[in-house]
């Protein structure tokens, strides 16, 4: 009995360190946002550059969402973790020296590119390194770190929205990053999945065949355009609402961040219920396409007073934790026998991170209320539009929580 308690012991160790560094492998982006006119004012860089600085974060992943997984396959989780979370370290002290914007981007295209260690080998330490009920429940929580990483990054830079030097905030982030790296000598070794004995040329092509299937694009879509606009309306949630509403812009951001986290667990309890009992996905995914619509417009619309602004963004994080579960549940039917359900998802995670990197730019470049219910509306309609028929099947399924 010992023996199995202590192995629970490490289990949960394993679950803290891997959660945790995923935690902060989104906090950077939350931190930055809300600190976004202190940085460019301190940087004398005029403000629409931000957008393409924070976009960086989401370049590497964008180029490499599709192999990422491969590569983690190749060296094994523990090391793409050990090598992930020190590079975040690194990218902080790159953000905190930075006098110049251009070594600000350096900073956070470092970030981008720990974060796709952990983007792919987070969830591969866990299904490697875990089993049973543990790997179940350690991977529906897993699902939540990058909105909840990014809503801590909001109550992190709050404090520094005015007085306090900005520079104080990644650099107690980066002091999370280091506790992080200490925290990856204690996980287990997974070991490094060997090739199937396929030329290298037929892996190649296995890799990218989901790209001649329509449905597989249609659905990267359709998962892509509701990702795209939670990204964004987290980017500028906090500033807008401090503007319109007349609050500070700590307060905004603190409002923000636990909307989003009370939204994002309620949405994805309330999603996976109905999709369980039977609901049909594709009339759940047309009802909350109308219900995002409306809170897109309630959260934006200058004469929402502030409590009906934060319902529409709750609304809207809930939203997309049921846009991004249909698409989800629809990857094994899209996949069918002749793709396997990896090549699916990163042929869909490849789309999702092209759109967060054009994402930041997109929606810096606008400032009036009525841009962002306009890219909301017609991202919402694309979604809608380019579903796959073959969602429409009845099944069982319970979707894991998105990222924003």
């Amino acid at each position: 009995m010992g023996t199995a308690v202590k192995e629970g012991g490490w289990k949960r160790l394993t679950v803290l360190v891997v959660y945790g560094i995923g935690l902060g492998s989104m906090s950077l982006v939350g931190i930055l946002s809300p600190l976004t006119l202190r940085i460019t004012a301190d940087l004398q860089a005029p403000a629409a550059a931000i957008g393409l600085t924070i976009a960086l974060f989401s370049l590497p992943a964008a180029i490499m969402a599709m192999v990422g997984g491969g590569i983690v396959d190749r060296i094994g989780p523990r090391r793409a973790l050990g090598l992930a979370a020190p590079v975040l370290a690194v990218a902080d002290t790159v953000v905190f020296l930075a006098r110049d914007l251009w070594l600000l981007d350096v900073g956070v295209l470092l970030a981008g590119m720990g974060y796709v260690g952990v983007l792919n080998g987070g969830a591969a330490m866990l299904m490697g390194g875990l089993d049973g009920a543990t790997r179940t429940k350690a991977m529906a929580l897993w699902s939540t770190y990058a909105p909840v990483g990014f809503s801590l990054g909001l109550l992190v830079a709050a404090p520094f929205t005015t007085a306090a030097d900005w520079r104080l905030a990644p650099a107690l982030h980066g002091a999370f990053m280091l506790l992080c790296c200490v925290g990856t000598v204690f996980l287990p070794q997974v070991p490094p999945r060997k090739a199937d004995g396929l030329p290298v040329r037929q892996q190649v092509a296995r890799l990218f065949g989901a790209l001649r299937r329509r449905d597989v694009l249609q659905l990267a879509v359709s998962a892509a355009m509701p990702s795209m606009i939670s990204y964004g309306t987290s980017l500028v949630a906090a500033t807008y609402l401090a503007k319109v509403h007349g609050v500070s812009l700590a307060a905004s951001a603190s409002i923000v961040a636990v909307a989003k986290i009370a939204a994002v667990l309620l949405g994805g309890t309330i999603t996976g219920t109905l999709l369980a009992r039977d609901f049909p996905p594709r009339i759940l995914f047309t009802l909350m396409v109308g219900v995002g619509m409306v809170a897109q417009f309630l959260l934006f619309f200058p004469g929402s007073p502030l409590p009906l602004a934060v319902a529409g963004l709750m609304g809207w994080l809930f939203t997309f934790g049921a846009l991004s579960g249909v698409c989800m549940a629809a990857m094994p039917l899209v996949a069918g026998p002749a793709l396997g359900g990896g090549t699916v998802a990163g042929t869909v995670n490849q789309f999702v991170s092209l759109a967060s990197f054009l994402t930041p730019t997109i929606y810096f470049a606008s400032s009036a209320w009525g841009g962002y219910v306009a890219i909301a509306l017609a991202g919402l309609a694309v979604a809608l539009v380019a579903l796959p028929g073959i969602v429409g099947a009845r099944r069982r399924v319970v979707p894991a929580v998105p990222a924003p």
